[in-house]
């Protein structure tokens, strides 16, 4: 597409420099041109942007479902019981391999090593899908909830399918490339839709180093 039209303005550019060097004082040919140039850069930008967000539609959509059937729900319960002192953590992998039952569960000891107790909790919510939680707990009243967006792995089978139909690519430097780009666009959505709906704070956003 940004090939297609850099083409035709390409075209359109050249032939208004004909028509300027052969009647060089009728029009403003500079100004034209320069407008011209200014329309085709404006234009490749909005068609790249829109690519890129078809790219990452599917982590978006994700993003949005998380948030609206889970994220959203929960904190309203859990506030409701804990007030404005809610701390709820999601964990942000770099790649999708780190949400592997085998990579969970080594977060888990990690953090019960830190000295945590940890509790796995069902939310009895009126509204939105039912969804395991984990309590992370130190002392006795004090206690954070943790959650590992295990949505994200619905990504693997659109990954597949976008490295098999690429072409002259390493396939797992691919994979693992745009894993990371769509984990990313989906912490972005998350981050948006918090902020939106207010509830941002209560949120923070952690990785592997899992400092709590």
């Amino acid at each position: 597409m940004q090939k297609k039209i850099t083409n035709v303005f390409t075209v359109l550019t050249v032939a208004l420099m004909g028509f300027w060097l052969k009647y060089p004082d009728s029009v403003q040919w500079e100004a034209i041109i320069g407008i011209l140039l200014i329309i085709k850069e404006v234009t490749i930008r909005w068609q790249m942007r829109k690519i890129e967000s078809m790219e990452f539609s599917p982590a978006i959509s994700l993003a949005q479902g998380y948030v609206k059937n889970f994220l959203e729900p929960a904190i309203i319960e859990l506030t409701s019981k804990n007030g404005a002192d809610l701390h709820f953590m999601i964990y942000m992998p770099e790649d999708l391999e780190e949400l592997s039952e085998h990579q969970i569960d080594n977060m888990k000891n990690q953090i019960e090593m830190k000295g945590f107790r940890l509790k796995e909790i069902k939310l009895k919510r009126k509204f939105g899908r039912p969804h395991d939680i984990l309590t992370v707990e130190k002392q006795e009243g004090s206690v954070s909830y943790f959650d590992f967006p295990r949505t994200l792995l619905s990504l693997h089978s659109y990954i597949d399918y976008k490295v098999e139909s690429a072409k002259n690519e390493v396939s797992d430097e691919k994979r693992l490339a745009l894993g990371k780009k769509l984990i990313i666009a989906f912490h972005n959505e998350i981050q948006r839709l918090a902020k939106k709906k207010n509830i941002e704070n209560f949120i923070t956003y952690v990785d592997k180093s899992v400092k709590l």
